[in-house]
């Protein structure tokens, strides 16, 4: 189940971080505790901002949301390589 969530996602967050003019590093979907995450880290050249993160978070969670690419319950989180304040 984590490769078909993992292989609809991606193209999206790649289009996303495109548009933003980010690199998506990585997407992973794992279970942490009793709980499934689905982790998505970016950058930006020069350092990502807090908001970088959550105009991205913004984009995906509507793309996933509008899609009901994930069928049970999860945490989203957007993370960098490196925050730059």
């Amino acid at each position: 189940m984590e490769k078909e969530i993992l292989a609809k996602v991606y193209p999206k967050a790649k289009e996303i971080a495109d548009e933003l003019n980010l690199k998506l590093w990585d997407i992973k979907y794992f279970r942490r505790n009793k709980a499934k995450v689905l982790l998505i880290t970016i950058s930006r050249e020069g350092g990502t901002s807090i908001k970088d993160c959550e105009m991205f978070s913004k984009k995906i969670e509507k793309f996933l949301d509008e899609n009901d690419i994930i069928n049970e319950r999860y945490y989203l989180e957007v993370q960098s390589k490196g925050i730059k304040i």
